[in-house]
């Protein structure tokens, strides 16, 4: 149901949610892809905090894709702290949850971990 002034317009960028197989489907309405986001959309988001490395990494699906040229929306890895600031795009789910997982990896294996202050026995 078009919900006033929630509408999208075809000449605005491109906004996606995903099907029940997870392949992107443009809606050209603003409350279907917040619906989406706060539904189905969960399944679709990964995030780690690595307070050793004062790091944390995101995935989730983009939902928007721009109308100035034909790439498809993606799956977007960010990395944030630590001086990281870094954002990586995956086609697929598979791919996106692999990505994530070898960022994590990345960052155990090459910074250091932060001083932390002793814990009280």
């Amino acid at each position: 149901m078009d919900k006033p002034g929630y509408s999208i317009s075809e000449n605005w960028d491109r906004i996606y949610i995903l099907d029940e197989a997870g392949m992107p489907v443009r809606v050209f309405d603003f409350g279907a892809k917040v619906d989406w986001q706060i539904t189905a959309g969960r399944q679709y988001e990964l995030y780690d905090r690595l307070p050793d490395f004062g790091v944390e990494v995101r995935t989730r699906f983009s939902c928007w894709a721009s109308m100035h040229d034909d790439k498809p929306p993606t799956f977007w890895t960010t990395i944030h702290g630590n001086g990281l600031d870094r954002i990586y795009h995956s086609a697929t789910w598979a791919e996106a949850r692999d990505k994530h997982r070898r960022v994590i990896a990345k960052v155990k294996s090459t910074l250091p971990c932060k001083d932390l202050p002793a814990r009280p026995l």
